[in-house]
């Protein structure tokens, strides 16, 4: 019962105007963490300034990005420390190189600013 009716009002935000704008982003993001549909498990190193030889660790979000033609580069999503927030980078794929680490430990990592050690 509880989940119809979720599932009605749920449908109702995600076609209200102005409130789906908010509540759709809203809700990937969280999906992202938690659930069945973890995002942030393909943790790599990402070259962001080449100059200084700076590299940070984020997660792929989308190898293909042909929808904004796109050709041979990724979405990475880079975390920002103590903040459940971070950046976007579109990157050459030669600035990648995969993580051998699990994606929550990658994730505890960075968003601990570096102090927490791996479990």
């Amino acid at each position: 019962m509880f989940k119809e009716v979720f599932s009605f009002f749920e449908d109702k935000l995600e076609h209200a105007p102005f409130i789906r704008h908010i509540y759709s982003p809203v809700k990937d993001f969280t999906n992202a963490f938690v659930g069945n549909k973890k995002k942030f498990n393909r943790p790599v190193l990402v070259l962001t300034n080449v100059a200084a030889n700076i590299q940070e660790i984020g997660f792929i979000t989308q190898e293909d990005l042909h929808d904004f033609n796109i050709k041979d580069k990724v979405a990475v999503y880079l975390p920002m420390s103590y903040s459940l927030s971070g950046r976007l980078v579109i990157v050459s794929k030669d600035n990648v190189k995969p993580l051998d680490a699990n994606g929550a430990d990658a994730m505890k990592f960075v968003v601990s600013g570096g102090v927490t050690d791996k479990d």
